[in-house]
């Protein structure tokens, strides 16, 4: 059994953003172009590639076992500028496949990666890991360790982190949050013999498999705008749980999670600012 992590860089398909999922094959096509121009945005692909290097890569580059494997999936339709950049920054870490797609499917794509480079569903772990987030530098030892003995090739099983570390970025100043939350996406994990992660929700995976949480660990999740997923607002914060962490607990879960971050990591993330030291 092996662990194979997911990544979808600027990738153009149905599984990119949530307004996509009701269009016909027709209306989504005549869409497609229009956010062509919003994923390929200078700003953007700026921003993402910088979370993606300092932050996504720097956590696999970190890790404890380095028995695993990161597929990116991106888009033909990128700037060759960028598909250069990203070349060169998957090309660090060996651990690391790069590979384009056209207008598809995140699961197609997927489906077809694996293909190509030989990798059976029912003999793997995936994971999802977006590019502006990163996990603990022992995720992959935490799941060789507790979820793989449990594995057999036809098994169905998830597994997640036990809470996230919650950056906003697009407030007046950054605020993190302690938020005590499983089967975030940011290293959410399925073994299913025959299906992609992508086709399911993450928070759906404990609701339709056995699943477990592992006892320790945390995601390093980045909110800075752009992303798919809303901004919880204060009365939801309260309701999930979310906490604002002090500096004191921003540097202590920074080493004791997160210590491969970079000045430059700790900036990308926000977490300089929000540690800094009341004066």
């Amino acid at each position: 059994m092996r662990i194979v992590g997911l990544c979808r860089f600027s990738l153009l398909g149905r599984g990119d953003w949530k307004d996509a999922r009701r269009l016909t094959s027709a209306e989504f096509q005549a869409v497609a172009r229009d956010r062509a121009k919003i994923l390929f945005d200078t700003r953007r692909m700026e921003a993402r590639l910088a979370s993606f290097e300092h932050l996504t890569l720097a956590s696999l580059k970190a890790q404890t076992n380095p028995d695993f494997t990161f597929v990116v999936l991106a888009s033909s339709l990128m700037p060759e500028v960028y598909q250069n950049r990203l070349e060169t920054l998957c090309a660090q870490v060996p651990q690391v496949v790069l590979r384009y797609f056209p207008v598809i499917p995140t699961p197609r794509a997927q489906e077809l990666a694996f293909e190509e480079l030989g990798i059976r569903f029912r003999e793997t772990l995936q994971f999802r890991l977006d590019d502006d987030d990163c996990v603990c530098a022992d995720y992959i030892e935490a799941m060789q360790t507790h979820v793989l003995p449990r594995l057999h090739k036809n098994d169905i099983f998830a597994a997640s982190l036990t809470g996230v570390m919650f950056s906003v970025l697009e407030e007046t100043e950054p605020r993190v949050y302690n938020w005590p939350v499983a089967f975030f996406s940011a290293g959410a994990a399925l073994h299913h013999p025959k299906r992609s992660i992508f086709r399911y929700g993450h928070y759906a995976l404990p609701q339709r498999f056995p699943h477990m949480t592992l006892p320790r660990g945390m995601s390093l999740v980045t909110h800075d705008g752009t992303n798919d997923t809303d901004l919880p607002s204060d009365v939801r914060k309260r309701r999930r749980g979310m906490t604002r962490m002090t500096g004191d607990e921003i540097r202590a879960a920074r080493e004791r999670f997160f210590p491969f971050l970079t000045e430059t990591g700790k900036r990308i993330a926000g977490l300089t600012e929000a540690a800094a030291p009341v004066a």
